[in-house]
């Protein structure tokens, strides 16, 4: 009798017994949602069978401002509508979130700054969709790969043709880096740096003919100093060089400069950057196609195939 006491009295895990002899069922109200990270390929290749998308490739070396450039036009619809458009959608909002966190006030630093993009972690996309005034959406999808490779690319051309996002683009910017353009000791290095990464692409045919190139000068708020005309004349003849070089070979080139960020306050945070984005929403104009003379038809079988064709 004791035993059968001390049985009845023994602790009952309800957790455990709860489901004892249920069948379990399957709420089909419950979906995956998406991770909101950054775009693999594979995630940005299953983007673009759902929706059409314009791929932005962001070239440049390592500490040129890339991410810092892309994660500000975040923030800039953060505040509300940006450049003529409004935020619509994004699958990569933690991606930007983790990108932009030490800029901000709660990240305790003394200064904004932005994580560096190691090579490990390969090509990422950011995805950003926005609307115009008459609700008519564009997607884009922004290239994020460390600078270390696109350094590979200009010192071995004969990579450039792996990159794919370079190949695959609507746009392709090369970022220069207005800190070294500032610096006298790294003007010249900076500058043709980026004229041979530019070459690299085009000798090996990476870009194509119907792809938009710019040349972004980051950091514009450090050229703005009385002690930068030397460098600011240095750029406007790399910009002169940038357009007459490319102008033929592709359907559209422009320069812009931008500065994303500026504790000192020399210029507005996001300085150039609504320009820029209203270029990448705009389509770029196609290219003329040249009809093919018809060959004299000597024969019947031409003949009969004119027929055909007509």
């Amino acid at each position: 009798m004791t035993d059968e006491l001390d049985r009845d009295d023994a602790d009952t895990d309800v957790f455990e017994t709860a489901g004892v002899g249920q069948t379990k069922e399957t709420d089909n109200r419950w979906v995956e949602l998406p991770p909101a990270s950054m775009l693999t390929v594979e995630d940005a290749d299953e983007l673009l069978r759902w929706r059409e998308a314009s791929i932005i490739a962001i070239v440049g070396e390592r500490n040129g401002g890339k991410t810092t450039l892309v994660v500000e036009l975040y923030e800039r619809f953060l505040r509300g509508p940006f450049a003529g458009t409004l935020f619509s959608h994004s699958l990569s909002v933690l991606g930007f979130e983790r990108k932009s966190f030490q800029s901000r006030a709660e990240s305790g630093a003394e200064k904004p700054d932005t994580p560096r993009t190691s090579t490990q972690d390969g090509l990422r996309f950011f995805h950003l969709a926005v609307s115009d005034e008459h609700l008519r959406r564009t997607d884009l999808l922004i290239s994020e790969r460390a600078g270390e490779t696109y350094r590979e690319v200009r010192d071995r051309p004969a990579g450039a043709r792996d990159i794919v996002e370079v190949c695959k683009a609507r746009t392709v910017v090369f970022i220069l880096d207005g800190e070294r353009v500032a610096n006298p000791r790294q003007r010249a290095e900076a500058i043709a740096s980026i004229r041979h990464l530019a070459r690299a692409f085009t000798e090996s045919n990476a870009i194509s003919s119907h792809c938009e190139i710019q040349a972004v000068t980051t950091k514009w708020d450090l050229l703005r100093t009385d002690a930068s005309a030397p460098a600011q004349k240095a750029l406007d003849e790399f910009e002169k060089y940038f357009i007459a070089t490319y102008s033929s070979r592709y359907a559209k080139v422009s320069v812009f400069r931008v500065a994303a960020r500026d504790p000192e306050g020399v210029v507005e945070v996001g300085f150039g950057l609504a320009p820029l984005l209203r270029s990448w929403l705009e389509p770029v104009p196609q290219a003329a196609v040249t009809a093919l003379p018809i060959p004299l038809l000597a024969d019947e079988f031409d003949r009969l195939l004119a027929r055909r064709l007509g």
